[in-house]
């Protein structure tokens, strides 16, 4: 089976060499529970605990080719989830900061991250509206929605910084981004 990041350059989600060498390299798969990997062929999102998701490939995509995280660039993911996405960060960025607000969630992806991983992660379990950071970040990916523009994470912003994120209740919900301080809603 051909990788995810031959599949989603084709169908026009990823451009970048480098994001489709890392989404090629990162096994699906690697990042569910047995019972779920037979839907880690599926481009949808696929039930891992606590009522939460692993992202459809191609919304990872979209979150990877919007933000564009680079060699030396520090992101700030929010929703670590199964690991999945971070994994993937990690390939492409010098530092990635992944926050879960289940402990169990940010536990199981910490194992299943570190075979993938260049030793650039770090995983925070707590909620994202409660954490400080010392410093600011290239690039901010929130795979959890919020109800309200997140304004409070601005300030960690770099910027030259990048930040998506999905806005409003499920469904419907706007795909936000945030680049250089002008925001545009990508209309998904």
């Amino acid at each position: 089976m051909r990788g995810w990041g031959d599949r989603l350059s084709e169908e026009g989600y990823l451009r970048r060499k480098e994001d489709i060498e890392a989404f090629n390299t990162v096994k699906r798969e690697d990042f569910l529970d047995l019972r779920m990997r037979i839907s880690a062929s599926l481009d949808e999102p696929v039930p891992i605990a606590h009522g939460q998701t692993q992202s459809a490939p191609h919304m990872n995509a979209i979150f990877v080719d919007n933000t564009r995280p680079g060699e030396k660039d520090s992101v700030l993911e929010i929703g670590t989830g199964s690991g999945y996405l971070t994994a993937i960060l990690s390939l492409l960025s010098g530092k990635v900061v992944s926050v879960e607000y289940f402990c169990d969630l940010s536990k199981t992806a910490r194992k299943r991250i570190a075979s993938y991983s260049r030793g650039n992660v770090y995983l925070i379990c707590g909620n994202i509206n409660r954490i400080c950071f010392r410093s600011k970040f290239d690039a901010i990916i929130s795979t959890s929605s919020f109800r309200r523009e997140p304004t409070h994470l601005l300030p960690f912003l770099k910027e030259e910084g990048r930040m998506i994120f999905p806005l409003g209740s499920y469904p419907p919900q706007k795909l936000i981004k945030i680049e250089k301080g002008e925001r545009k809603d990508l209309g998904y």
